[in-house]
């Protein structure tokens, strides 16, 4: 395994300049020349983001300084003139206060000579002299310290970065959240919206995964998106409930500070369930200090949070809990969820950094899944109400990984290393008695219901690394990347049938233990053979591997003249044998992916893409020997990219069209309560969207249009909105109160997706759908309050549509008939928050 770590490639670096500088004032009894040294943190807006002391002056000192050097305003930091965030040293040296009546005598501050900053520490290679500093403005002296002056250097600069995220194609977006975190969102999955094409519901609860639609996908809980968080895989391979089911609730929103989705299968690292894409969640937290924050909502809701950031430490240092519950909005909706995030990114010397991450989740919900559209309509259960009141679950999760990153020669190498397990139970019912009839030979019984517990623990184990290489070469820099994947998973899948109301199971339709690895490998280059020509891209050799073990492959197949009622006999037609069956496969795939970057005046980009990848197989799909136990799909995609800035903004705008051929889809079948294979299928679509960010408004908005349509006889594939469109603003500024001569912040953010209509079984099509949601922000000082509403308009409507037949005993006679189900959208909802941040900033 290769150890290491990443700093940012040699550039040209501009160190940050004060630009405004306020005294700091020493208290009384101030002893004589005593120097306090602080390591400040210069933001890409030039305001100091945090403060820690390198050399103490004293309690009283430090304070002063610190005090001090909050109010400074910076020139930010600059790499080949973007900017970037830096930390500086900055002394200040105390005098002893003089005696009464005397005039202060210091002399001017010295202009330093232009020094060469220090290497940077995320880079290999130490940066090229920067230009000498103006000379030094003669000001008269104005307190008892000296410090750097508008115009002069700083003492020395130290430089920390990531390693840059490179984009993929046209559709691959690094999102920086910034601003646009003031936009309601219920959790951190709901930050995937600021992606464009990405439409989330959910039919099973609070502590339920999201159901993810991106590109005329039905992703259902994640089997078609790869999800991950600070590198760590979210996806659950042989989940019963979906095959590459993904719970993003133990995230904590607050942590994340930008994700990155790829949208299509066109980046080499982009592995596993990377179908429709990949979501890579980011963790830092910029703002440093203590905060507390409290929600209080509509139908009890409650959350606590607590969240503590070091001062001092890098952004990647951190520990925060939370808390929430609530009655839920309807019938069946109470829930309860804990979560607990830490994570403590260091220094390896003087370039290395190392970052060690352990997470827990737990939560217990209720849920009332899908209801009759005719049961609604007849009067027989509210809109919010539920067809079967003993649906729910709960879900239990625990997680650590260490990584490191390190500069090795003249590239940067990188590993990591992952721990997780996982329980979880669901138990939901979207069939009502339809399917539980008594069968010839079998005894006498009633009817006991169509609900199913769905139950899965699984131990994963992985480790993913890679080495990154940059050279020159016809004058221009080159990279090339090589890299590994390897996962092992250990789970126990089982689906049961419950009797109605009791949770007690009556019949086994699932009962698994599987052993599944996942190995790959990867180059990844970027080379610029011409000024404006980029190419990226590369190989990746995927490799599955499955050991499957039946536990009840008997069955439904019995001896004639034996009981219908024993779940796994110990026979079959034939005669006796083991109910267990073991099956066993390995396959291998190689996945090539390009983009082509063409430069164009006006800062206008070309591009296109091509991209072949592969998804795992469901275990229960899976066959003995089987040659390719994994579903292949390859992609295309071109358009055009737009950058730049005009009256303070910085703006970035695409317009692509894309094309994906999948060999086999996933549609859910409601009779198992899981999804089931497809035919083939063809997604045909339009991606247009723009981002404009300015140090007051921050808006994004997309619109996406697909046609999915199925190769076999070009019919739609159910439950996938054509078009999607999203909208999220954010407003920021200084109101005009002031309170004991601190002026209050304000901040605004306004969200509205439009959903238009989405195509169900037997040519159906259900409804365009509008939501809009809003909230406002007050921060005094320490204190932030808040105030979020979803679903301003309070309109009924649909999150989810399905079209199946049903009974749940509503009727006299049952009909096998398909008719319309779905799951009610929240309806408006209030939540009032109250924070309290404690830093350097606000003490």
């Amino acid at each position: 395994m290769i150890i290491a770590i990443f700093l940012l490639l040699a550039q040209t670096v501009t160190p940050p300049q004060p630009i405004e500088t306020l005294p700091a004032a020493a208290p009384e009894g101030a002893p004589q020349a005593v120097t306090v040294v602080l390591l400040v943190n210069i933001g890409v807006a030039g305001t100091v983001e945090n403060v820690s002391v390198a050399e103490s002056g004293g309690q009283a000192l430090d304070g002063a300084a610190i005090a001090a050097v909050m109010r400074w305003k910076f020139r930010p930091a600059l790499r080949d003139g973007v900017p970037f965030e830096a930390r500086v040293r900055i002394p200040f040296h105390f005098e002893a206060a003089p005696a009464a009546g005397q005039v202060p005598q210091q002399p001017l501050p010295q202009q330093t000579s232009p020094q060469q900053p220090l290497p940077q520490q995320a880079s290999p290679a130490p940066p090229e002299p920067s230009p000498p500093a103006p000379a030094a403005e003669q000001l008269q002296p104005q307190s008892d310290q000296t410090a750097p002056r508008p115009g002069e250097r700083v003492e020395d600069v130290t430089v920390r970065g990531y390693q840059r995220k490179v984009e993929h194609g046209g559709s691959d977006f690094v999102i920086d959240v910034g601003q646009l975190a003031v936009v309601p969102r219920k959790n951190a999955e709901n930050l995937l919206e600021l992606a464009p094409g990405i439409f989330l519901t959910n039919e099973g609860g609070e502590g339920h995964a999201e159901q993810v639609f991106l590109r005329g996908f039905n992703a259902q809980q994640g089997q078609a998106i790869e999800f991950s968080v600070g590198g760590v895989p979210i996806n659950e391979v042989d989940n019963p409930d979906s095959h590459g089911y993904a719970d993003t609730h133990f995230i904590i929103p607050e942590l994340i500070k930008g994700l990155q989705v790829t949208e299509g299968p066109f980046d080499p690292r982009q592995g596993d369930f990377a179908v429709a894409g990949s979501a890579r969640y980011d963790l830092g937290v910029k703002d440093r200090g203590m905060r507390f924050s409290g929600g209080f909502g509509s139908y009890g809701a409650r959350r606590y949070l607590a969240l503590w950031a070091p001062e001092g430490e890098r952004e990647g240092t951190f520990a925060a809990a939370q808390f929430s519950n609530g009655n839920g909005y309807g019938d069946n909706r109470a829930y309860s969820n804990a979560s607990a995030m830490g994570q403590y990114e260091g220094e390896l010397g003087l370039r290395g950094l190392f970052r060690i991450l352990a997470a827990t989740y737990t939560t217990h919900y209720k849920s009332a899944s899908t209801v009759r559209a005719d049961d609604v309509a007849d009067g027989r259960i509210g809109y919010y109400g539920s067809e079967d009141p003993s649906q729910g679950g709960d879900a239990v999760r625990h997680t650590l990984s260490f990584d490191l990153e390190a500069p090795l020669g003249n590239g940067t190498a990188s590993a990591q290393v992952f721990l997780t397990y996982r329980t979880l139970r669901i138990t939901e019912n979207f069939t009502g008695f339809l399917l539980d009839t008594p069968q010839a030979g079998q005894s006498s019984h009633g009817q006991r219901g169509d609900e199913v517990q769905k139950d899965y623990e699984a131990f994963t184990a992985g480790s993913r690394g890679s080495d990154r290489l940059r050279f020159r070469l016809l004058g221009r820099d080159q990279t090339v990347e090589a890299g590994y994947y390897a996962r092992y998973d250990h789970t126990t899948p089982s689906l049961f049938r419950l009797r109605f109301g009791t949770q007690v199971p009556y019949l086994n339709d699932l009962d698994l233990v599987t052993d599944t690895v996942n190995l790959a490998g990867y180059i990844d280059v970027e080379l610029k053979p011409l000024s404006f020509l980029t190419l990226r891209g590369g190989l990746r050799q995927e490799l599955f591997e499955y050991d499957i073990e039946d536990l009840c492959s008997t069955r439904g197949n019995f001896k004639n003249g034996e009981p219908f009622d024993e779940e796994c006999p110990a026979y079959d037609r034939t005669g006796p044998r083991s109910p267990d069956t073991r099956v066993t496969a390995t396959g291998q795939i190689l996945e090539p992916k390009a983009t082509v970057l063409v430069d164009l005046p006006y800062k206008l980009q070309l591009t296109a893409s091509y991209g072949v990848g592969a998804s795992s197989l469901d275990p229960i799909s899976v066959e003995q020997d089987e040659n390719a136990p994994f579903v292949k799909l390859t992609a295309y995609e071109a358009g055009v990219l737009a950058k730049g800035t005009a009256s303070g903004f910085e703006w970035n705008a695409r317009l692509v069209g894309y094309q994906t051929k999948i060999g086999q889809d996933l549609i859910f079948n409601p009779d198992l309560g899981r999804l089931s294979p497809s035919s083939p299928s063809t997604r045909t679509g339009i991606v247009a969207a723009a981002r404009a960010t300015s140090h007051f408004l921050d808006e994004a908005i997309s619109f996406t249009t697909t046609h999915p349509s199925f190769d076999t006889d070009g019919t739609l594939v159910p439950y996938t909105p054509l078009l999607i469109g999203r909208s999220d603003t954010a407003l920021n500024a200084n109101l005009p109160i002031a309170i004991d001569g601190h002026q209050l912040h304000g901040s605004l953010g306004f969200g509205a997706g439009y959903i238009g209509k989405r195509s169900l079984p037997f040519s159906q099509f259900s409804s365009p759908t509008l939501q809009l949601d809003a909230q406002a922000l007050v921060r005094y000082r320490f204190l932030k309050f808040g105030a979020q509403v979803t679903n301003l308009t309070n309109t009924q409507f649909p999150s989810s549509e399905f079209f199946f037949a049903s009974d749940f005993h509503s009727r006299n006679y049952p009909t096998l008939a398909p008719a319309a189900h779905f799951t009610a959208a929240p309806p408006r909802l209030f939540l009032f928050t109250v924070e309290i941040a404690l830093g350097s900033e606000t003490l």
